[in-house]
């Protein structure tokens, strides 16, 4: 009789547990992905296999461990087979990092190689032009990074020329597209491309492997070998790659890339709007002002250029008097001030307020010794009655009023006489001194 998907999928699920449970496996980190759930998924692998993995979230909450991909790591779990999609799937309990991956290995030796070159310096980072005329974009030809790119690019700076090279931005052998392209746009003439004012290297976000042909040296060399400043804008914010240490600007995402490299054509717009205002403005007073010095040179006010100045030179009095006045007034409030401070500093200012300080000090100093004073005082008559109080509860002082304490022979306290039998042997401490008797007979309680 034939089975059912479910019914197969339960017979493996229960195969795989039973024949591999619990195990604890080691491997590099790809393909991470944490849902908004808290649960993390990702792919364990190494040279020649993969393995699905999951880590729920009351897991991943407590492990100390920050996942990335690259990141090798030794993980306790179960293995199991997730009816779902009828696929092998391995549930983390423990995590623990066990070194560095393969991948992040080759990523750290290629920076720190290329970072020795100085391909990392400020200094060799060239400034992009404030007001772009054109820019190349090196990215793939479908998908929503070169829709998103231009879409902004409209918004923004609509007079920007956008030229597209395209090139696969994933996969073996995508980092030589993207080298050839950087080496063609460095001699766009001979290669029959377009002259840009500089060129963004772009694509979406992904993981490590996804971008890895952004961290190849191939494409880091094409980069800085390039005379037209380069952008890159790979990934998402977090993710960095080497193409963004190597490139003259480095943006989080492809959007951002076009708001950081261009202007923004409405701020623009208003501020010339503004600017076009004020000349309107100053063009209208100045046109006034000339409009009534005609008309008075026409009526025969003005004799001579000396009259045409007059009004000037008397403006030109009037503010240097009030300049003076200013400056005398400044200069008598500084000196008054001056002379305060010295006299506050005069030895008989400074020996006045040493005085007055020292009054403070033994004013303070008697309010101090009097309060400790009416502590100790306190503190004193406390342990005088607490003293009073071990005394009157001390055996000894029940000793000294004509009381015994009994003990048996074991010393164990005597407390009733049927616990004594004739015969035995008693111990009797007394305010000073102990006896030693043996029970001649048990008397009944009184009133018994």
């Amino acid at each position: 009789m034939p089975l059912t998907v479910t019914q197969l999928v339960l017979r493996l699920k229960s195969a795989v547990e039973c024949g591999v449970g619990s195990a604890c496996v080691v491997g590099e980190i790809g393909s991470l992905r944490a849902a908004q759930s808290g649960h993390v998924y990702f792919t364990l692998k190494d040279a020649t296999a993969q393995l699905q993995c999951v880590m729920y979230r009351s897991v991943a909450q407590a492990s100390p461990v920050r996942l990335r991909e690259g990141l090798l790591v030794e993980l306790n779990g179960n293995t199991t087979v997730w009816e779902g999609r009828g696929s092998l799937q391995f549930t983390v309990t423990r995590l623990r990092p066990a070194g560095v991956g393969t991948l992040q290995q080759q990523f750290e030796a290629l920076k720190a190689k290329l970072a020795a070159e100085g391909l990392f310096d400020t200094a060799r980072k060239r400034p992009l032009p404030a007001f772009p005329l054109s820019v190349g974009l090196v990215t793939s030809a479908s998908g929503a990074v070169i829709q998103d790119m231009r879409h902004r690019l409209e918004q923004r700076a609509p007079w920007v020329r956008a030229y597209l090279y395209p090139v696969t931005v994933q996969g073996k052998g995508a980092e030589y597209g993207i080298a050839r392209a950087l080496q063609r746009w460095s001699h766009p003439a001979a290669n029959g491309l377009p002259q840009v004012d500089y060129i963004i290297v772009a694509r979406g976000g992904g993981s490590m492997e996804d971008l890895w042909c952004f961290n190849e040296e191939v494409v880091a060399r094409a980069i800085a070998a390039c005379p037209v400043p380069v952008v890159s804008a790979v990934g998402h914010e977090t993710d960095f790659t080497i193409a963004d240490f190597v490139a003259d600007l480095r943006a989080p995402t492809p959007t951002a890339a076009i708001e950081l490299t261009t202007p923004d054509a409405a701020r623009l717009d208003a501020g010339l709007q503004q600017t076009a205002l004020d000349l309107r403005r100053h063009l209208a007073r100045a046109l006034e002002t000339a409009r009534l010095r005609l008309r008075a040179a026409e009526q025969g006010r003005l004799s001579s250029p000396c009259d045409t100045l007059a009004p000037f030179a008397q403006r030109l009095d009037a503010l240097e008097d009030e300049f003076l006045s200013a400056t005398h007034s400044r200069l008598t409030g500084a000196a008054n001030r001056l002379d305060l401070l010295a006299a506050s500093l005069s030895p008989v200012a400074l020996r006045a307020s040493l005085s007055a300080a020292s009054a403070r000090l033994c004013a303070a100093e008697q309010q101090m010794k009097t309060a400790f004073a009416h502590r100790l005082t306190l503190h004193r008559a406390r342990l005088d009655a607490l003293q009073a109080s071990v005394t009157a509860a001390s055996p000894k002082h029940a000793l000294d009023r004509g009381f015994a304490l009994v003990r048996s022979a074991d010393g164990r306290l005597a407390r009733r006489a049927a616990d004594f039998a004739p015969g035995d042997e008693l111990r009797i401490s007394l305010a000073q001194g102990c006896l030693r008797a043996a029970v001649l007979t048990e008397e009944p309680p009184s009133g018994a």
